[in-house]
């Protein structure tokens, strides 16, 4: 099942039959235009992938702001399918990110208008019409009012792969050969259906594949691959700001830069209670890891994937220090464990106005069926939430697969993970751990909106095989 057949689905039922045009006023200009488009992207030299785009570049430009600032976005759809755009980890309207959010037709435009907040490292993308398999994603960073950087640079940095290989009935030899054009993400039906007939067990890196798994062809830091793209250049001394996103549309990845560490600051965007030095730091899709580096190792170093064969097809970008000379260095020092709860407080106190329980699992309908409660979306259970009320969610994690469930237009806070209970964490995605993972978190209905959203599955496969439900505010 795909975006466009959720949103469908609830027409049917009546529950779009509010929906507000994104318009805004047509004598207002925009104050920013992005062009969905069929792109060729070189990932690396002699390497031209089949994508789609904002502007014709893989990520998309940088949209900066402060917080609170208002913005309009004109999308114009020049595909051939129908789009939505997700202002992942941004407090909107269901009318702007939600399920009363209208699609935008091929040939047409459509204005998104919005209040920037919270502040943080956020991150743009196609829902439907490419998704994240697609080249339609790119950073969005909300400057806090009283922003004071303790660093002398920052860098951003987006996790991609190209050229997905999917299984659509489990067996490898589904696959389609390497380099055939339907494994170019537009030739793949996005949005027209065909995404939700394929294989789903995506999820873990390459170091655990299993036959139901996404395979890529490449991978890339900012649209390119390992030592195709510019090297950061720093100076020693320097302190640097790393803004890492993970737009990967299944995998999870672990990165490193060896002789380095990372002092931990910002989860999904938010500050954390407890920052931490790690020599490595971890991301599931759609989360996003803010950490100060001191550039203490004078060399040319690759910064990239722990795992070799991730590595070997691209995820990994060159970080040269001034007068550094000769070949990238990697070396496998990480150790530490990525573990949400050192970076929290205490256990929640708190009152909570109502508890749900939502259990993951694969679903016996097929193996790209995945259901929460035994249920797969649009029947999946409804979670009514009053304004203003804070209400437990527990995930259960019976399947073999992490699960990293996001909610739009809102956010939470963790009370456990792992076992372990904790505070002060504020996400809007969290990675539930496999057999028999759990994980709690606080949903805090303060959308100043209200409306319907989805709480979802950041695995596109997983998320198009039905894993997603509805938190409704009443």
């Amino acid at each position: 099942m795909n975006r466009a057949t959720m949103i469908t689905s609830l027409a049917a039922t009546g529950a779009a039959a509010s929906i507000r045009p994104l318009h805004a006023r047509a004598t207002q200009r925009p104050d920013v235009t992005l062009t969905a488009q069929e792109t060729a992207w070189e990932v690396r030299p002699g390497l031209v992938t089949r994508t789609r785009s904002y502007d014709g570049a893989v990520p998309g430009r940088l949209l900066r702001l402060r917080e609170g600032q208002r913005l309009v976005v004109e999308l114009r759809n020049h595909t051939r399918d129908s789009q939505t755009i997700s202002w992942h980890g941004l407090v909107v309207p269901d009318t702007v990110d939600g399920l009363r959010t209208p699609a935008v037709a091929p040939g047409s435009s459509a204005r998104y208008e919005f209040t920037a907040t919270p502040a943080g490292t956020r991150l743009y993308h196609s829902v439907q019409g490419g998704g994240m398999f697609s080249g339609l994603f790119g950073p969005l960073i909300v400057d806090a009012k009283d922003e004071r950087g303790a660093y002398d640079r920052e860098e951003v940095l987006l996790l991609h792969e190209f050229e997905p290989k999917i299984p659509t009935t489990g067996s490898m030899m589904d696959e389609r050969p390497p380099g055939s054009p339907t494994l170019s993400a537009p030739a793949m039906g996005m949005g027209g259906g065909a995404m939700g007939n394929m294989g789903g067990m995506g999820g873990m890196d390459m170091g655990g594949m299993l036959m139901y798994d996404a395979t890529y062809a490449v991978y890339a830091v900012n649209g390119k691959a390992l030592g195709a793209g510019d090297p950061i250049r720093v100076k020693r001394g320097q302190r640097v700001r790393f803004r890492i996103i993970n737009a990967s549309a299944t995998l999870t990845h672990r990165l490193a830069l060896p002789g380095h560490r990372f002092l931990v600051t910002h989860l999904d965007g938010n500050p954390v209670p407890a920052p931490r030095s790690l020599d490595a730091v971890e991301l599931g899709p759609g989360e996003r890891v803010d950490a100060l580096v001191t550039m203490n190792a004078p060399g040319v170093w690759i910064f990239g994937s722990t795992v070799e064969e991730a590595r070997r097809l691209g995820l990994g970008v060159v970080v040269a220090y001034d007068g550094a000379r000769g070949e990238a260095v990697w070396r496998d020092e990480s150790r530490d464990p990525f573990r949400y709860v050192e970076f929290g407080g205490r256990g929640y106190a708190g009152k909570v106005d109502g508890v749900y329980d939502l259990v993951l699992r694969q679903s016996p309908e097929g193996h790209n069926a995945w259901s929460i409660n035994g249920r797969r979306y649009p029947d999946t259970p409804r979670l009514y939430v009053r304004k203003g009320g804070t209400f437990l969610i527990r995930f259960s994690n019976l399947s073999m697969m992490e699960h990293p469930m996001h909610v739009l237009g809102n956010g939470f806070e963790l009370a456990m993970a792992d076992g372990v209970a904790t505070s002060g964490i504020r996400k809007d995605t969290v990675v539930v751990r496999p057999m028999m993972g759990r994980t709690n978190v606080l949903f805090r209905a303060d959308n100043p909106n209200g409306g319907e959203f989805l709480l979802m599955c950041h695995n596109w496969q997983h998320m198009e095989g039905g894993m997603a439900c509805v938190v409704a505010y009443v």
